[in-house]
């Protein structure tokens, strides 16, 4: 069996899986999450594109160096899961280059910033702590989540709306804070909240 961990195109996984089976070998690709830290800590996540059968036999020895091994589906999946990973990733890596500028022309210490992130985001999981539903479809009104997510949007609203004003005050482009501000309640299922609403009656008037 051939398993390759690193960040491939989900294509080129497919492909090398049929050059495999011609020869009568059995291919995985697993990329890992959690960079040095989680290799050292034996703490990595595993994102494996398998067959059932090829699963069962990686899994224990992928458990000695990874704390959490998922079966994202057959060849080619673990590569699409970590790309949907790393999408959040570096998508996130720009949005906290965007924070910076914003504090930075507000006379912050951008360390200090930094600081509260890693902090907080400690406590509360980050991005990671709202997704927690098995698909990405517009909420019912009676879902459980609809009035958990409905107050995530109200926040989120409010202070991605304050973020942008406060960025227009200083002449700070803030164009990942304007795409959240419209895409935050669509994205949670819950529709476009009252503040977002607004806010782009006021961009188009």
């Amino acid at each position: 069996m051939i398993a390759v961990h690193s960040t491939i195109s989900d294509t080129t996984a497919v492909d090398l899986a049929e050059q495999c089976t011609a020869r009568g070998v059995e291919f995985v690709d697993a990329p890992v999450s959690g960079g040095a830290a989680g290799a050292k800590k034996a703490a990595l996540a595993v994102m494996v594109g398998a067959s059932d059968e090829a699963f069962q036999k990686i899994e224990e020895p992928f458990s000695a160096f990874a704390a959490l091994v998922v079966h994202a589906g057959p060849v080619g999946a673990g590569t699409r899961m970590k790309l949907a990973r790393n999408l959040l990733h570096f998508v996130s890596f720009t949005a906290a280059t965007e924070a910076q500028r914003l504090a930075e022309a507000a006379g912050l210490d951008i360390t200090e910033l930094g600081k509260v992130v890693r902090h907080t985001d400690a406590i509360t999981g980050g991005a990671g702590s709202i997704m927690w539903r098995d698909n990405t479809s517009p909420l019912e009104s009676d879902d459980s989540w609809f009035p958990i997510f409905s107050h995530v949007r109200a926040l989120g609203e409010k202070d991605l709306a304050l973020a942008l004003a406060l960025g227009d005050r200083l002449d700070v482009e803030l164009p990942l804070a304007a795409r959240a501000l419209a895409g935050l309640g669509p994205g949670l299922g819950v529709g476009i909240g009252d503040t977002a609403r607004t806010h782009s009656m006021e961009e188009t008037s």
